[in-house]
């Protein structure tokens, strides 16, 4: 091959890359992370993790893996995911009195509730890239766009838990560049780093005529008035991982990766969609130029046009342990373990000007992901694959809210990949996954400066991912 042939190769490698690095989104798996796979990976449901022949998923998911990587590879993935909510039981307010109805605006109007609770739900695209160029017989190098974090979960504004969720997003999207070396023909170290940018965005219901009830007015009606609070924020921030693999016989290949924690500062602005019950809380002063916010929550100020926010929402460390054993030259099976250390996230905490708006603890715990899957290549162009996961959630029941209503689920998958003869290297692989989700209990107070509302019910999710990759040998 001339100098000239494998510089456009290479560079229809990196397009395929780039092509999907502009936008971002969500399939969400246990808590508010997202599988960083192809759809080969989708089809398997992970198992084997990127130890696969010349899977180009392992530059970011074991950069060991691409020196047995043996020619440049490109793939450019699009998933979509699509994830429903419903939740059924009972809302309160801090009086007890079970809330019946949106809240009233300013004349007088309200929305009744749909059913007995709320549905929510999202759909989403998530697109993802990777390249792996080895460099001589030692050493390859590798490109990624992967979505480490994301979830979203939408609910009604009218909905009875309005006091506690109502529109939440969470976005990672990251570039990383990865570079492994071959210590020999049995065992690889590789090392890589990530750059990533991180978007939130959440709304929910201020219940301040319930607020004040609970503190300088006892008694007052709670849920008056409408007051959507939304905030947005962003940060960049940079982390590292790294992998080891190992092939002890022909047969079988072992790897083990790390992906450090990476702390994530991030900064925006909230403002307050407020009715007029709302503003006059916020705005109005006494003699001592006080509101009754200020009040009610000394320290505590509240600008409806809007201020600045601050949250801390890490990116927790993983760790996983890979297995892939090669049966034949039809079918080749792997198993995966991964830890995520979902103990670091105690809470979601706003700030505004040094003073705490909100502060939800979820008291999060360390969890584990069971995946066993595989590939039949059936003909010389057509390659079947299966998989079975179990993930467990890092929510707890004690502090477990509508915003990531989560819980223990299973994925199945489905998937398959075909070799078009008529593009030399191109494959186009497609996979199914269906999220069967237990069912997560509900029951718990609100912050009382948000008004004191208690739920008392569950949430039923269900989700289902369609996976299409196209990948291109070179």
């Amino acid at each position: 091959m001339n100098n000239k042939k494998q510089q456009a190769q290479a560079l229809l490698g990196l397009a395929l890359v780039a092509g999907c690095m502009a936008v971002g989104s969500q399939a969400q798996a246990g808590g508010f992370s997202t599988p960083t796979y192809g759809a080969p990976g989708w089809g398997r449901a992970f198992g084997g993790g990127s130890l696969f022949k010349n899977d180009p998923s392992a530059a970011f998911n074991n950069p060991a893996a691409m020196a047995f990587i043996d020619h440049n590879v490109a793939q450019m993935t699009v998933d979509y995911a699509r994830i429903n909510l419903k939740y059924k039981g009972d809302a309160y307010d801090y009086q007890g009195n079970p809330a019946s109805t949106a809240p009233v605006d300013d004349f007088g109007n309200s929305t009744p509730l749909s059913g007995d609770g709320g549905e929510g739900g999202f759909t989403a695209w998530l697109p993802t890239g990777f390249l792996v160029m080895p460099i001589n017989d030692r050493f390859a190098f590798g490109l990624s766009q992967v979505v480490p974090l994301g979830m979203r979960s939408t609910w009604d504004e009218g909905w009875k838990g309005r006091d506690f969720a109502v529109d939440t997003k969470i976005e990672t999207v990251g570039l990383t560049g990865s570079l492994s070396f071959k210590v020999n023909d049995q065992f690889s170290l590789g090392l890589g780093a990530i750059v990533q940018h991180s978007k939130g965005f959440v709304s929910q219901n201020l219940n301040v005529t319930g607020a004040a009830g609970m503190s300088i007015l006892p008694g007052a009606p709670s849920g008056v008035g409408a007051n959507l609070m939304r905030v947005k924020v962003d940060n960049t921030s940079v982390g590292w991982f790294t992998g080891v693999t190992w092939k002890p016989t022909e047969q079988d290949t072992l790897g083990l990766n790390y992906h450090a924690k990476i702390k994530n500062k991030m900064e925006g602005k909230y403002n307050i969609r407020a009715d007029a019950i709302g503003r006059s809380f916020m705005t109005d002063t006494d003699t001592n130029g006080t509101t009754l916010i200020e009040l009610a929550y000394p320290g505590l100020k509240l600008y409806p046009d809007g201020a600045n926010a601050e949250t801390q929402l890490d990116v927790p460390a993983t760790a996983g342990l890979d297995w892939v054993h090669v049966f034949n030259d039809r079918l080749t099976l792997g198993a995966s373990a991964t830890w995520t250390q979902w103990s670091s996230f105690k809470d979601l905490t706003l700030k505004s000007n040094g003073a705490t708006i909100i502060a939800i603890p979820y008291n999060y715990k360390d969890t584990m992901m069971y995946s066993l899957g595989g590939d039949y290549r059936f003909t010389d162009q057509l390659t079947l694959r299966a998989g079975v996961a179990f993930d467990e959630t890092p929510t707890r029941n004690s502090t477990r809210d509508p915003r990531i209503p989560d819980n223990d689920r299973w994925f199945t998958s489905l998937g398959f990949g075909y070799d078009i003869k008529a593009i030399p290297g191109l494959v186009i692989d497609g996979a199914y996954s269906r999220q069967f989700v237990k069912e997560a209990r509900i029951k718990t107070v609100n912050q009382d400066r948000l008004g004191g509302s208690r739920l008392d019910g569950k949430v039923d999710a269900k989700g289902e991912v369609v996976s299409v990759s196209a990948t291109y040998n070179f």
